[in-house]
């Protein structure tokens, strides 16, 4: 098939699905993930040779990343060596088959690390922030978080639910494959970002629950 061709029906498809699927897997090459990503205006996930979506992301979970990011970028001020990014740089996973995710936020230290022939995919992420539904919850929690935690450059991962007070935070130690979670169900709790004190309830000072 003309791999125009195969592009354009893998776009249909996806947008097809969308209209009754909260989460649409389809299989595909790396190939042909990039070329879709490029024609979707939505993010776009890679892992175990299929490209995973869900589609457009609600209000709450823009109103959630502006808010989280503002907050990092004060956290991180303190530091030219820090930069904060938003969900269109993507991140690759070191396995075989190759992944590729787009965390809502990434902190990255120092300069940018590229996969090759890239300047969006990075491969040195510092601290990472997924922001979840529960739509998402499953794969961001069983299939990315371990995947993440496999990045050598990776000291912090934030985990904000978007439909209640809950942010799991994991913070690598110095010891191998040993990581401190602590989980924060209250907005009056206080959450420690580089030594910096994170007032729950500033994360969510937006946020209109049902």
């Amino acid at each position: 098939m003309n791999p125009m061709v195969l592009i354009q029906d893998l776009k249909t498809s996806i947008l097809e699905r969308l209209k009754t699927e909260a989460v649409v897997r389809t299989p595909a090459s790396e190939a042909d993930y990039f070329a879709v990503a490029e024609q979707l205006p939505f993010k776009l996930e890679y892992h175990n040779s299929e490209i995973i979506t869900m589609g457009l992301a609600s209000y709450w979970h823009e109103v959630l990343v502006m808010t989280i990011g503002g907050i990092l970028q004060n956290v991180f001020a303190f530091s030219e060596e820090f930069t904060v990014l938003g969900s269109n740089s993507g991140v690759q996973i070191p396995k075989v088959e190759g992944g590729y995710y787009l965390p809502d936020i990434m902190v990255v230290k120092g300069e940018p690390v590229f996969k090759p022939n890239s300047t969006a995919i990075i491969t040195n992420p510092y601290l990472l922030v997924e922001i979840h539904s529960p739509s998402t919850a499953q794969f961001d929690g069983d299939i990315k978080l371990p995947e993440y935690k496999h990045l050598e450059s990776l000291q912090h991962i934030i985990y904000v639910n978007q439909n209640r007070a809950r942010v799991s935070s994991y913070r690598r130690t110095d010891q191998p494959n040993t990581w401190i979670n602590q989980e924060f169900f209250s907005l009056e709790e206080v959450m420690h970002v580089e030594g910096q004190e994170v007032l729950i309830k500033d994360i969510y000072r937006k946020i209109k629950f049902a």
